[in-house]
């Protein structure tokens, strides 16, 4: 019976992680991590675009 909980739990438990990595707004971390850190790379980037 315990392991039949066990194997219950896991799946449950990839299920809740697939939904939440999938969920998760990668887009507006992207977009945060440009704001607050403004990596060179970026700033090359805006200039570059900017100058064609």
């Amino acid at each position: 019976m315990m392991l039949m909980l066990v194997r219950i739990l896991a799946v449950v438990a990839m299920i809740v992680l697939h939904y939440v990595g999938f969920f998760l707004p990668l887009t507006e971390l992207f977009l945060v991590y440009i704001l607050f850190v403004n990596p060179r790379w970026f700033r090359r980037f805006l200039n570059d675009m900017a100058h064609s």
